[in-house]
């Protein structure tokens, strides 16, 4: 019996890793973990292994789980938030700390990701921690005033004292937004996930190290490289669109580089899953 059961497990583990070509976890490792959750006294069949694999792999650190994750599962985990905080600056606090949780856990406790097993679907799995976590914190901070998200999100940064400067930032308001949104578009997804990770969703350099089993050095220098892609691919299409050098074309990406956290907010919150 014991046999026939890990001949199952076997089968269901290389089935999952089959579904995510892309992920870089061991199967024979995989069916190891899917074992100790049958141990535990799961049933084989009632393990959904193809969404057991992706958060094992990102327990794992793999770079094309964690993106899985973020683009299929975290929309959902946003959306849930604000159904009930009714509050987006209280909702990202929310998910920064429910992903964190998740994925990064702290000195003495890792990740809870580990501690999904399958029973149900990995994106409800999250929606339901979400709203847990969502409700304590509105719990919390009802006494606090709630109106001034918007106002924040919306407040265009100070602007130079030179008034040709500030003239020119102005009425050039709308195309750089324009091309900051148009270069997130075509940034390849890893880059504009760990610009995601690190802006929106409130990760450290520490931390995203720790998820991705690399050095802090390399963390570092992936965000600094993500900035760096999407800053230069702003300045080429403002280059093309005003026909604008020098100085003033410095000036006006200076202003496209405060404006990227909102320009990143813009585009998670327009996303769907993938």
């Amino acid at each position: 019996m014991q046999d026939e059961t890990s001949k199952r497990v076997s089968k269901l583990a290389e089935s999952a890793a089959k579904m995510h070509p892309t992920l870089t976890g061991n199967s024979a490792e995989f069916a190891k973990h899917i074992a100790g959750l049958v141990g535990e006294g799961t049933l084989v069949e009632d393990i959904r292994a193809t969404d057991l694999y992706v958060a094992w792999c990102c327990t794992q650190g793999c770079s094309a789980a964690l993106e899985h994750f973020w683009t299929s599962c975290v929309p959902t985990a946003r959306r849930a938030a604000f159904s009930v905080t009714k509050n987006e600056d209280l909702a990202e606090d929310v998910v920064q700390d429910v992903l964190q949780k998740l994925i990064v856990g702290t000195s003495d406790k890792p990740g809870t990701l580990a501690s999904y097993q399958g029973r149900s679907k990995l994106e409800r799995w999250l929606r339901s921690v979400t709203v847990r976590a969502a409700i304590s914190a509105s719990r919390k901070s009802s006494q606090k005033a709630t109106t001034e998200s918007e106002e924040t999100l919306m407040q265009v940064p100070a602007v130079d004292d030179d008034p040709e400067l500030a003239l020119l930032k102005e009425t050039s308001s709308e195309m750089v937004e324009t091309a900051l949104r148009d270069s997130l578009r075509e940034l390849d997804s890893e880059t504009r996930l760990v610009l995601q990770q690190h802006l929106i969703d409130g990760l450290t350099i520490d931390q995203l190290a720790s998820i991705y089993r690399i050095h802090r050095a390399t963390a570092a220098r992936r965000i600094a490289k993500a900035r760096e892609a999407l800053l230069a691919a702003t300045r080429q299409k403002l280059r093309s669109t005003i026909q604008m050098t020098g100085g003033e074309l410095d000036s006006l990406i200076n202003f496209a580089q405060s404006r990227v956290k909102l320009s990143l907010r813009w585009f998670v919150a327009t996303q769907g899953p993938e």
